[in-house]
């Protein structure tokens, strides 16, 4: 293996992207008369058959539905009105208050990588319907495509100031990582400290060697000590990375991002499972938030699919969730070049 450093570093598997705020899931828009949507418009990565739309629904009045549907883009920018294909649309049943839908197109949506699409959730029928955003994050350093149009009057676009909790599947169980969409159901607040000897992070398996350097993750307003570190599958510490930081060395003022630099830069090898973790010091909470998502089959549309997971720890066991990622992703500062035997291939950086 040759590894060779980065001019900047890169944070794997992305998972908390670009945080101007405390992530929460918030209202997009609310949908009560014909003709009234929230859409996205998106350019397509990659080749995709879209057979299923996934959104998150608010507060349902009414007995709502929503038709659900895959259009075309006008040469303004704004959803056509004709839909992509023949069929290429499906309406929803009787929606509850804060559900996760996922709705079945008639016809599947056949989208050439590069071309630009759009996915409109639309009033159908009952009182009203609040569509649901992942307020105060977004996919890093975009703010023009993909973007937001909604109409409760007149189509408006808007530059995305969140993420999409939109799910588009090539069946009910998998789905596409598409840039700009974090198919979640809730956000929760983690304060946690030295009881039981716990520790929260991220289990995770990079798909190419590389070295990893410390951790981003978010951090509350709260002051507790904890280390850094990162361990191999087992639970083992390597390389001398446990790094002990002081809580209060932070702005105190505000909850945000924090970079955590291990004592010691460990290689990782493409394949492997790791764990990387905050490990209280103290009885002060430190902290570990989490997004959860609707089902373990929606790992398929988040950054590194199952290759990235919440774990934790407690007296002496590891256990993996089948549903939720923290709020953590790894600092990698090198990379193999590709001339060695063991470089995997694959995503590297989700959104």
């Amino acid at each position: 293996m040759t590894l060779v450093s980065l001019p900047s570093p890169i944070f794997y598997p992305g998972i908390i992207g670009a945080l101007a705020g405390n992530p929460s899931i918030s209202t997009l828009a609310t949908v009560s008369s014909a003709g009234q949507y929230a859409s996205y418009i998106f350019a397509a990565k990659e080749s995709m058959t879209i057979s299923h739309v996934g959104f998150r629904a608010g507060t349902a009045t009414g007995s709502p539905t929503i038709e659900v549907r895959i259009e075309t883009v006008d040469a303004t920018g704004l959803p056509s009105g004709t839909l992509w294909a023949t069929n290429t649309n499906g309406t929803t049943g009787t929606i509850t208050s804060n559900s996760d839908v996922l709705q079945a197109l008639t016809a599947s949506a056949s989208i050439t990588k590069g071309q630009v699409f759009c996915v409109m959730i639309k009033w159908a029928s009952g009182t009203s319907q609040v569509i649901q955003q992942l307020g105060s994050i977004t996919s890093p350093s975009v703010n023009s495509l993909p973007y937001a149009v909604l109409n409760t009057g007149t189509p408006t676009k808007s530059s995305p100031t969140s993420m999409a909790l939109i799910a588009l599947g090539s069946s009910s169980t998998v789905f596409y990582q598409v840039p700009g969409t974090f198919p979640i159901s809730a956000v929760a607040g983690g304060g946690f400290n030295n009881t039981n000897s716990a520790k929260r992070g991220l289990r995770f398996v990079p798909p190419m060697n590389c070295r990893a350097i410390g951790i981003r993750f978010w951090v509350s307003n709260t002051a507790g000590d904890y280390n850094a570190v990162l361990f191999d599958d087992a639970g083992n510490e390597l390389s001398g990375s446990s790094t002990a930081y002081d809580g209060d060395q932070n702005s105190g003022s505000v909850a945000g991002m924090t970079n955590a630099y291990f004592d010691n830069a460990v290689t990782l090898t493409a394949g492997t499972a790791y764990r990387a973790a905050i490990e209280p010091t103290s009885a002060t909470n430190t902290q570990m938030s989490l997004f959860t998502l609707p089902s373990s089959n929606y790992f398929t549309a988040t950054p590194a699919g199952s290759n990235a997971v919440y774990a934790s720890f407690a007296t002496a066991t590891w256990t993996d969730s089948t549903t939720q990622l923290p709020f953590l992703d790894v600092i990698i500062d090198q990379v193999d070049n590709g001339s060695g035997s063991g470089g995997g291939a694959g995503a590297f950086f989700g959104a």
